[in-house]
């Protein structure tokens, strides 16, 4: 069984969601602590101007840093008006613009209670409107040692879960040993992605690593 496993992102980028459609299992990481100029609570989208802008779901900052993505607070609620006011206005005239706007307002209409309930919806919507069916499983949900980092947390998971093959980003490669996971059993192989190159509306240079919304707004819905 091949697994990966990944922190939430805020309708992630389309390298995160290849990881995910290769992978028979996706570990949703919330029980880990936010990176705090990651992607896990916001991204990047184009504006009318071509210019990058950044979308960021705003959280109660008090120790922050020492609680779990699962188990922090967003301040309030005006930042969906902000975010969704964004999107229309500057992705209206995209081609696939009315056929992806229902599910933004379904989901901009939503009474969220934490920051892990709006990653989890963002990121489930991102991989039904790309046809990514993978089975996903919180790492909360599973009894782990909260003491555990990095790779001896990935292995823990992986035991749990019993994974056969670890498909991992290639950012791991610095503190990941290839050893270890042969002792568990584990075949441990790193991510080959090509970002796709897309029309981008009235935009000449390709921007890569923006928000999926961005190939959806030009593609179309991929089932």
């Amino acid at each position: 069984m091949i697994v990966s496993i990944h922190q939430p992102s805020y309708f992630p980028w389309l390298g995160t969601l290849d990881k995910i459609k290769k992978s028979d299992l996706y570990i949703y990481l919330n029980s880990v602590q936010l990176i705090d100029n990651g992607y896990q609570h916001r991204n990047i989208f184009l504006s009318n101007q071509l210019k990058e802008h950044l979308l960021t779901i705003p959280i109660n900052k008090k120790n922050y840093l020492s609680k779990t993505i699962n188990e922090l607070e967003t301040i309030d609620d005006r930042w969906k008006k902000k975010h969704y006011d964004f999107l229309f206005f500057n992705y209206k005239k995209h081609p696939y613009f009315n056929e992806i706007n229902p599910y933004l307002e379904k989901f901009y209409s939503q009474d969220f209670t934490n920051l892990d309930e709006i990653l989890f919806s963002s990121m489930k919507i991102s991989l039904d409107l790309l046809g990514i069916k993978t089975k996903i499983i919180k790492s909360s949900d599973l009894n782990l040692d909260k003491n555990l980092k990095k790779e001896d947390l990935i292995l823990e998971i992986l035991e749990q879960v019993k994974a056969t093959t670890y498909l991992s980003g290639t950012g791991a490669k610095s503190y990941q040993n290839e050893e270890n996971f042969k002792a568990k059993g584990i075949k441990l192989v790193y991510q080959d992605f090509k970002h796709p190159i897309y029309e981008q509306y009235k935009n000449k240079e390709f921007v890569f690593g923006l928000s999926c919304l961005d190939f959806l707004f030009n593609k179309g819905i991929q089932k």
